[in-house]
């Protein structure tokens, strides 16, 4: 099964985004990409796609339920083993590297995708040399940025952390999806806590 039709999606939902970061990253950005054939690996946590529909915010419909709709065909993946966060952050987390080195698309400049969070999720301090993007697609998590205290972030609402910057998720009753992107360093680190 082709993934092109939700890169197209994804395409059109970060190419209408009014950010300059975002403009800078993906401006000239190649979207003719090398579709690999990654074999479907619906990781348990999948579970929780069909709570996000409900809390995705307007913009965020179309690509949200794109996600929801493929996620079974989609190489979930995870970063982090039970001995990282405990047992059950490893079974109610999983994200899609879209775009990428390991991706369903090739890329070796940006990586990309969507995470999905299960509710009561806390996603300790953790940082990467990779610039990153965050964009959610609910609005029920609250996020820390530089060590400052948790917010709640409305779906839609742009999160940028620089290199090695500390970040932190927390996730409420529900399950939370968002965008995420990664340039620059090493695409495929596994963030250091």
């Amino acid at each position: 099964m082709t993934m092109r039709p939700l890169l197209e999606i994804f395409r059109n939902y970060v190419m209408a985004r009014p950010e300059p970061v975002v403009a800078k990253w993906f401006d000239g950005f190649d979207w003719n990409l090398e579709e690999r054939k990654l074999p479907a690996l619906p990781l348990d946590p999948i579970r929780h796609l069909p709570g996000v529909i409900s809390h995705a915010g307007s913009n965020e419909q179309a690509l949200t339920m794109a996600f929801v709709e493929a996620g079974p065909d989609l190489n979930w993946r995870r970063s982090y083993t039970p001995e990282d966060f405990g047992q059950y952050f490893f079974d109610n987390y999983a994200h899609v590297e879209l775009i990428g080195t390991k991706g369903h698309f090739a890329s070796e400049k940006i990586a990309a995708g969507l995470v999905l969070y299960g509710p009561h999720i806390d996603y300790p301090n953790h940082w990467h040399v990779a610039e990153e993007i965050y964009i959610p697609m609910t609005g029920n998590g609250e996020w820390s940025s530089d060590n400052q205290p948790h917010q709640n972030r409305a779906a839609g609402e742009f999160i940028f952390h620089t290199t090695n910057m500390p970040h932190a998720i927390r996730c409420g009753e529900t399950p939370m999806l968002a965008l995420w992107a990664w340039r620059g360093g090493d695409l495929a680190q596994k963030g250091n806590y």
